[in-house]
């Protein structure tokens, strides 16, 4: 049984009322794991030729203020890159090399604290490897070379907010479907492993069809791969929503409390079933979707699910909230993102708020501000102003 699937297991046991086994239960969020960057390490990283950030243990906010295009997201960014995924700016691996010399490599590596655990995480891409071109990095933990993106997420994860993602709410729903699956992540490692390689067996379906090649033996082989791997995913981000919502009820904060919930990917249909019934009921609905899919070039799935919210306060969906209102949702669910993770997991991510005074009011950003001062992981912030976060002043290091 994979870890998706353990996992499938066990959260319908706890939907079902059962007991989950004791290595599974949540534990108390007071004495969560944060983690804390101690030691950052840039090697041809966009607009830094090599950069060494010496920073002291435990350091609880970094801030980094300057002008437009000094670096300030850069930096940040290459901190999303200790987590697993493709940073917060989802760019392709090549496009973060230095943009007057877009070959060699680049590299970030730091030395993290985790409770009393000391981890050294250093990660890479080269643009030709052995001949070719590469579309992987390369991770090393302790150490380590070869460590599986999966792995990485068991040692490090990270949080962010953008100002890409501030009409999030209103804007494509691909877009919240990748949010989603990083959110995801946190709590189901293998998770991008399932969505790519559902992505890679719907790809394929879709182009066998659309060349007319009916060849049943390999469709039906695509299909299967479709219905485990998409039966994993589903339920994984139903069970996301689940403990985000849990988190989301249970605090009491200065940010609207959001509703939120999944729609369009099957996740209501499955949520009662086995993970056996879960994938023969995704498969069947494949075998007559092919007719469909040839005429239109669209049929629904797990590819097609979407993340909705819901303002309570104002009692009107995300999609028609002000950019402000969007923003402060997206905080709010973000924080829930972390209590959740230190019930669940007994650890706390990394969190990173890029140009995060833009869209809040004052009153909106110092309540942030007063929320970030609780948390007990690092959380980095840039902005044009410092004094933006001068309530900061007596704990965080500012750059």
């Amino acid at each position: 049984m994979t870890a998706n699937e353990l996992m499938y297991a066990r959260s319908r046991q706890a939907q079902a009322g059962a007991r989950t086994p004791p290595d599974s239960e949540p534990r108390p969020s007071g004495g969560a794991a944060g983690l804390f960057v101690g030691r950052l390490h840039l090697s041809r990283f966009r607009n830094y030729p090599y950069l060494r950030l010496d920073l002291p243990e435990r350091t609880p906010q970094v801030v980094l203020t300057g002008d437009n295009g000094v670096g300030k997201t850069n930096l940040i960014e290459a901190v999303s890159f200790l987590a697993p995924g493709k940073g917060l700016r989802q760019a392709r691996f090549q496009d973060v090399l230095p943009a007057e010399n877009p070959t060699g490599a680049w590299g970030v590596s730091a030395v993290l604290r985790k409770g009393a655990e000391e981890i050294e995480i250093g990660t890479d891409y080269e643009a030709e490897a052995r001949g070719r071109r590469s579309e992987k990095r390369r991770v090393r933990v302790n150490g380590v070379a070869g460590t599986a993106q999966s792995e990485l997420g068991r040692v490090c994860s990270a949080v962010w907010l953008t100002p890409a993602m501030d009409r999030l709410f209103s804007g494509d729903p691909a877009g919240r479907r990748r949010f989603l699956d990083r959110l995801t992540q946190a709590f189901f490692e293998s998770h991008a492993s399932a969505c790519a390689a559902y992505a890679r067996a719907w790809r394929q379906w879709g182009a066998l069809i659309r060349d007319g090649k009916n060849d049943e033996r390999w469709l039906s082989a695509l299909e299967s791969t479709m219905a485990k791997y998409g039966a994993l995913a589903a339920n994984a981000r139903r069970e996301t929503v689940r403990l985000l919502q849990n988190a989301l009820d249970k605090n009491e904060t200065a940010f609207p409390r959001a509703s939120i919930s999944l729609s369009g990917g099957l996740e209501d249909e499955i949520s009662a079933l086995s993970v056996d019934e879960a994938r023969d009921f995704i498969k069947a609905r494949f075998v007559p979707a092919r007719e469909a899919y040839a005429r239109t070039g669209v049929a629904g799935g797990v590819h097609t699910a979407d993340l909705t919210a819901f303002h309570r306060e104002k009692n009107m969906p995300a999609a028609g909230c002000s950019t402000g209102e969007q923003k402060a949702l997206l905080i709010s669910i973000l924080l829930a993102h972390v209590r959740a993770q230190a019930d669940a997991k007994n650890a706390l991510p990394l969190v990173l708020f890029d140009e995060v005074a833009a869209h809040l009011d004052d009153g909106r950003l110092g309540a942030l501000l007063d929320e970030i001062r609780g948390l007990k992981t690092q959380v980095w912030l840039t902005g044009t102003d410092g004094r933006s976060f001068e309530s900061l002043k007596n704990t965080a290091r500012f750059v």
